[in-house]
């Protein structure tokens, strides 16, 4: 069910209506009609349902301490080279592979 309700604002040449759209919705415990922009934020409650209902807090939060990075190891040329010629002979082996088949 919708309903539009308006106000009067003066909106450049002449008083224009501005149009609200209003969003009913059903509460999920006392099964009234209630309007919400957001429901989903109060778990399709009315506000009485949701100041009815215990909201826990937590007060004392231990802080998460983070670990140190350490620095990564840098690779020389000739890892760097040894990695590539074994890839590309893994690659002439399964291409020797699918073109012989």
């Amino acid at each position: 069910m919708d309903a539009v309700f308006y106000t009067d604002e003066y909106l450049g040449d002449g008083m224009k209506p501005t149009y609200y759209k209003a969003l009913w919705h059903n509460c999920n415990s006392c099964k009234i009609h209630y309007m919400s922009e957001e429901p989903h934020i109060r778990a399709y409650l009315c506000d009485e349902c949701w100041n009815a209902i215990p909201h826990f807090q937590v007060k004392n939060v231990q802080a998460v301490q983070r670990k140190v990075m350490t620095k990564k190891k840098d690779y020389s040329i000739g890892e760097i080279l040894l990695y590539t010629i074994g890839n590309l002979i893994c690659l002439a082996v399964i291409g020797c592979y699918l073109w012989l088949r």
